[in-house]
């Protein structure tokens, strides 16, 4: 199964998000801070969905993390609303989609996945 690592600080948000993906067939990672996202095993999760704001942190901080760590992992970013220049930082790794709307994330998620490289798995 294809997995998707959310990090949200918003309960509310994962909970939404996670369903609807849930739905579309994919397993999901939720995670609520900075600090939880940098621990992630990136060669386990097939794309990552970032909330902008965190509580502890920049979601664009959380994605070049990730990214550092591979870096052809598809990266998008789900928000309420924040300034222009972290929107305009955030579209330089990736989508920016508006919350509460879950469709186009889950959209965004099918073609990410179907037209990104995954390892092979490991044995």
């Amino acid at each position: 199964m294809r997995i998707v690592l959310l990090v949200d600080d918003s309960s509310v948000a994962r909970r939404v998000l996670a369903r609807a993906l849930s739905a579309a067939g994919y397993g999901v990672q939720e995670v609520e801070s900075m600090r939880a996202a940098s621990r992630a095993d990136v060669t386990a999760i097939s794309c990552a969905i970032v909330d902008l704001e965190l509580g502890d942190g920049d979601g664009t901080v959380v994605a070049s993390a990730l990214q550092a760590k591979r870096p052809s992992l598809p990266i998008a970013f789900f928000t309420t609303g924040t300034t222009p220049s972290l929107v305009e930082a955030a579209r330089g790794r990736g989508p920016v989609f508006s919350k509460p709307d879950v469709a186009p994330v889950v959209a965004w998620v099918k073609r990410a996945i179907g037209s990104s490289r995954q390892p092979p798995p490991t044995k």
